[in-house]
């Protein structure tokens, strides 16, 4: 990230990128992050928009970067080995990387079950989470 204050929103992008891929948000292409200008003129990350599980409702990709998390020619081992590159090239700490690949999925499937899916979306949906909460747990 080419942004001055990229200390403080690389831990940003992580974890965006990182919600996009356990909740299955195949339309999380590259439109969809953006920095923005502050009244001092530099620049932040954009607030998260297009949040969506896609892949319970049409057949989609398991992630919306067509050529992977990272590029090809550093995209070694699996996914959970990915993010932790990932974050270490963001310059995110060790332990706070570990961290923000650990789950809330207690409180996901509680505030998944009160929404308004049907029980089959939400099953689904907890089903597509749960499988990548274990690729990278």
């Amino acid at each position: 990230m080419f942004v001055p204050a990229s200390k403080v929103e690389g831990p940003k992008l992580f974890i965006l990128i990182l919600f996009n891929y356990l909740f299955s948000n195949g339309d999380a292409h590259l439109k969809n992050f953006s920095l923005i200008e502050t009244e001092q003129g530099d620049f932040k990350l954009s607030p998260a928009y297009d949040l969506l599980n896609t892949k319970i409702h049409i057949e989609d990709a398991d992630f919306a970067l067509s050529d992977g998390l990272l590029p090809k020619s550093i995209a070694k081992g699996k996914i959970k080995e990915q993010f932790i590159l990932l974050g270490q090239k963001a310059e995110i700490p060790e332990k706070r990387i570990a961290k923000n690949l650990t789950s809330h999925e207690k409180e996901v499937i509680q505030l998944t079950n009160r929404s308004y899916l049907g029980d089959q979306l939400k099953r689904n949906f907890i089903q597509l989470y749960q499988t990548k909460l274990k690729k990278v747990s």
